[in-house]
């Protein structure tokens, strides 16, 4: 399955998962999850989804945080409940860190189930994603939507209306496709991109950067808005590009760095910000959700990630460098 196909058939694939998920939560007990603190684990783009979940708990007052899921691979005492994320689910990182806190409460948040994180995990919850391509999209929303209906049962009802999110997310592409010509003309070539976000949006600048690398091969890496501002922006030039994910000190940033002709994207849900020179501005419908909002903010890097590949000739591509101990090999 080719890469640009799984992205454009992601909002049938969110409304396929909705339902699934809205079935396999209701027999979950969550209530070891309800107080204390809770750790999001993840690996590669599980843990960029980690970080958007986090962000959501937090606005929330949980007290919650993001963990690279080796960090968590040896005993300890990180947090009062797990919550590990894994579309696939045979990941090592996260299976080892469950078994390394086999006391601790904890749940699996993959794709299909049957797999060695659900089994680690006292419970599990699938989302049935599909089949996906290199790299991950429909894996990666599917996941967040899990999340995001996870939150609400653990933190009570949000407001969020998820039965939206299919429509929502078939616009964002439409509205998001439209502009792909003109940001393949500004950001081919370019030597590096950074994506800047900040809270839930770091975690989507993170999975911009992954799918920039993975797609179009190209240095990518994430900062936080505010700490980009502090030195991590000074190696940026004519030369190079960055994706920014906001409308806060974002707005500002884009343009700042479109005026020294850096190749900027920024996604937000500031409808007065006008596409200039070396900017090009995608909108997104505003969710205080930060786990809705990542979804949404996602698809379009996701566009970007397959325009740059095209671009680069690397049109579904598989990875140069597969590693034959990241995953733990079916039965």
């Amino acid at each position: 399955m080719s890469y640009r196909s799984t992205i454009a058939r992601q909002p049938q694939q969110l409304a396929d998962s909705l339902k699934t998920i809205n079935e396999e939560i209701r027999n979950l007990d969550l209530s070891r999850f309800s107080g204390g603190s809770i750790a999001v684990a993840g690996i590669g783009a599980s843990f960029e989804a980690a970080v958007v979940t986090a962000g959501e708990l937090q606005r929330r007052d949980k007290r919650a945080a993001a963990w690279h899921a080796v960090d968590l691979m040896q005993p300890g005492n990180a947090a009062d409940s797990i919550i590990a994320l894994s579309a696939g689910g045979r990941s090592i990182e996260p299976v080892h860190a469950l078994e390394a806190h086999a006391g601790t409460p904890s749940l699996a948040v993959t794709s299909e189930g049957g797999n060695p994180l659900s089994d680690a995990a006292d419970a599990s919850l699938c989302f049935r994603s599909g089949e996906d391509a290199t790299p991950s999209s429909t894996g990666y929303t599917a996941t967040l939507l899990a999340t995001g209906i996870l939150a609400d049962m653990i933190c009570g009802a949000s407001g969020t209306d998820w039965q939206e999110l299919p429509a929502l997310a078939e616009k964002v592409l439409s509205d998001a496709g439209a502009a792909m010509p003109r940001l393949r003309e500004l950001f081919h070539q370019r030597r590096a991109i950074d994506c800047v976000g900040a809270n839930s949006a770091l975690g989507t600048a993170g999975e911009t950067g992954l799918l920039i690398r993975e797609a179009a091969r190209i240095p990518a890496g994430a900062t936080d808005t505010l700490h980009y501002l502090h030195g991590p922006m000074e190696a940026m030039d004519r030369t190079t590009g960055v994706v920014i994910i906001g409308e806060g000190r974002e707005v500002k940033l884009a343009r700042d760095m479109a005026e020294i002709g850096c190749a900027v994207l920024l996604i937000t849900a500031d409808s007065e910000i006008p596409d200039a020179e070396n900017l090009a501005v995608i909108r997104v419908p505003q969710s205080e959700n930060r786990i809705m909002r990542g979804i949404l903010d996602i698809l379009p890097a996701q566009l970007l990630a397959a325009e740059l590949s095209d671009a680069a000739g690397l049109t579904d591509t598989k990875f140069r460098y597969r590693q034959t101990d990241t995953k733990i090999k079916a039965a």
